[in-house]
């Protein structure tokens, strides 16, 4: 089965949901979590936010290690073609050349080799793929700085 991974760091809002505590096994702190399943014509789909929404990652992938988890969500689930795809977003302050750059050396330490890499105005894209062809996107944007 092929994985799709998309991840990206930009500002995402979400309302607060439920949850509180640690899921067992998990290593996952729920305070500031939520994980819902929905039906859908090829099975579930995952819904994940906050604290939750930063696991999941395709193996050998560490979560970015200054994503903040407010406003953090992925959500994911088999596709028609038997494959399974997620997609993540996450906000931090840290600009997004270190975000591709920390991806990049990661995927390559899990076994994926770059396969495109392109800079756009204050976007940065990375494209890795594995030889079983799991593959993952990771686009982080650069956003002017919030007024209080």
């Amino acid at each position: 089965m092929r994985r799709s991974f998309t991840a990206g760091a930009a500002l995402l809002a979400l309302g607060a949901c439920g949850g509180s505590g640690t899921q067992a096994g998990s290593g996952v702190n729920t305070e500031n979590s939520a994980v819902g399943s929905y039906a859908n014509p090829g099975g579930r789909t995952e819904v994940r936010a906050g604290d939750a929404a930063l696991s999941g990652l395709p193996e050998g992938i560490p979560p970015y290690p200054r994503a903040d988890a407010r406003g953090a969500i992925q959500f994911g689930g088999p596709t028609e073609a038997g494959d399974e795809a997620r997609m993540m977003g996450f906000r931090t302050s840290d600009p997004a050349a270190l975000v591709i750059t920390f991806y990049a050396d990661a995927g390559q330490r899990a076994g994926f080799r770059e396969i495109h890499r392109s800079t756009t105005g204050q976007s940065e894209v990375l494209g890795l793929q594995r030889d079983n062809g799991d593959v993952m996107n990771i686009t982080a944007t650069g956003t002017p700085a919030l007024l209080p």
